[in-house]
């Protein structure tokens, strides 16, 4: 039987966002076994994305004429002169943003009649609003028609199915920076990947006062480095290679994440992990396989639109509340074994 083929333009979004959607097409090619599925990531991650999730998904090197569908954050306004140009797109936080934003705007009925039309056109695919709360691994491919009837339910039960096949070929020797250096006292010490470009990050202070002995892993590029670096904390540089936060994590005593782009990988590659949640509600950032502790949010004004820490939230603030939570805190400490 001839397969129909689907072709994805996978280039835009978050680190972390990119995981999820390949988990996601992970199990989609399972489950719709009369489709194959094309895809295109930036070529930083594409060599490690074939390793791992290669054996069912295509990933190719330049982008073929085919390949008109690509994901995207951006406003009506801005991508209809794009779609005039033959351009169709996915839009998987749209309704999202509208629906957890504090402050309404008049346009936000508008916005929402509008892409409503616009994927009843197979212009801009939305997912359902039913499906809202789902796993972003779910919401970023499901919206997309070809893959619409798959059930969440029975998508949950692939991810699960699908758990020990990534988690092996993430626990084998993966490729790793030259210049990674894991200290040999690792294995007795908790790790933190504190990092994020909004309001998930473990704050220094905080760190200071409840984790002072911890390792604090960053990307070598990331300012925060240098800040816990100059405060005196102990912290572990990683690479452009995604198995230098596997490595760091798998030889930790224990490792604490927020929900960054290394919270995703490690909950694919580590079961020794507390997953820490601030912005969004954890069903859609912490997979269905993932069995490890996860440390929901203690706050009144959770969930909260992603936005830039180095701009203020809504509520004019540049740190979550979170942070300032003692029971949150606590159960961050209850969450790791002694």
């Amino acid at each position: 039987m001839k397969k129909d083929n689907l072709y994805v333009d996978c280039s835009v979004g978050g680190s972390g966002d990119l995981w999820m959607r390949l988990v996601g097409f992970y199990s989609m090619a399972i489950l719709k076994p009369n489709l194959e599925i094309y895809l295109f990531v930036k070529l930083s991650f594409r060599p490690f994305m074939k390793k791992i999730f290669g054996d069912r998904l295509h990933f190719v090197d330049s982008k073929p004429k085919q390949m008109k569908l690509t994901y995207t954050g951006i406003g009506l306004k801005d991508l209809i002169p794009l779609i005039l140009k033959g351009e169709r797109f996915i839009a998987p936080f749209q309704r999202i943003v509208v629906a957890e934003r504090k402050q309404k705007s008049f346009k936000d009925p508008i916005n929402l009649l509008l892409f409503g039309v616009m994927d009843k056109l197979g212009l801009i695919h939305v997912p359902p609003t039913k499906v809202m709360s789902s796993y972003h691994g779910y919401l970023e491919t499901a919206g997309i028609k070809k893959l619409r009837d798959v059930a969440y339910e029975t998508f949950k039960n692939q991810v699960n199915e699908d758990y020990p096949i990534l988690y092996e070929k993430l626990n084998q020797d993966l490729p790793l920076s030259p210049e990674l250096i894991i200290p040999d006292d690792i294995g007795e010490n908790i790790v933190f990947f504190a990092n994020g470009n909004s309001r998930q990050f473990a704050p220094l202070w905080w760190a200071q006062k409840h984790f002072p002995i911890a390792y604090y892993a960053f990307f070598h590029e990331e300012e925060d480095l240098k800040i816990f670096r100059d405060a005196g904390m102990k912290v572990i540089p990683f690479y452009k290679e995604i198995g230098d936060m596997v490595e760091i994590s798998k030889r930790a005593k224990w490792t604490v994440c927020t929900d960054s782009f290394s919270s995703h990988v490690l909950q694919s590659s580590n079961k020794n992990c507390t997953v820490l949640i601030t912005e969004v509600v954890p069903e859609r950032v912490v997979s269905p396989a993932f069995k490890g502790p996860v440390v929901d949010n203690e706050v009144a004004c959770h969930p909260c639109v992603h936005s830039w820490r180095v701009i203020p939230c809504e509520a004019g603030l540049f740190e979550c509340l979170n942070w300032k939570n003692n029971r949150y805190t606590e159960n961050i400490k209850k969450s790791i074994p002694q």
